[in-house]
């Protein structure tokens, strides 16, 4: 039997219906050699080998701390002041001059941010510093410059910047 064709429960495009054959007929164990022709197109991370078997399960617990942490990110805003407070601690005046932002909105997406643990803040007599506290916070954004910004790859991360030396 052939694929059928026919409307997805929203209308907005088709499915197909998986192909069957008889036992040996001429469809027989296509499935696997499609998986594994998909699997041999895949790109291998550096430093595993193509036959590695897949990289062990990550665990629940991770799963939903990283879904939020990438959740609270989805905000081109929130992504600026990040960026920002890369450098180090940063006070709310700073961070509205560097995003453009008003001070009120700029202190809603740091609201939330904080109320996620992505930043921490200090107090100092009347000023508020914030600050970085979720370390998956620059690996994503330098995933964001490897992917979308290619030429910065061969600058190097904001950290090497702040330490060229790597010393900590």
């Amino acid at each position: 039997m052939t694929a059928e064709i026919r409307p997805t429960p929203r209308g907005n495009g088709v499915r197909r219906a998986p192909r069957t054959a008889a036992p040996g007929g001429p469809t027989a164990g296509a499935s696997s050699a499609a998986a594994r022709s998909r699997a041999a197109r895949r790109p291998v991370a550096p430093g595993r080998l193509a036959l590695d078997p897949a990289p062990p399960s990550i665990g629940p617990r991770i799963l939903e701390r990283a879904a939020r942490v990438i959740r609270v990110l989805g905000h081109p805003l929130r992504l600026r002041l990040l960026e920002r407070l890369e450098t180090g601690e940063v006070n709310v005046t700073d961070l509205v001059s560097a995003s453009g932002a008003t001070q009120a909105l700029v202190s809603q997406h740091l609201g939330i941010l904080r109320a996620e643990g992505v930043v921490g803040t200090r107090r100092d007599g009347g000023r508020v510093f914030y600050r970085i506290t979720e370390p998956k916070v620059h690996r994503i954004l330098d995933c964001i410059r490897d992917c979308d910004m290619p030429e910065v790859r061969t600058w190097g991360s904001a950290r090497d910047f702040l330490d060229p030396t790597g010393d900590d």
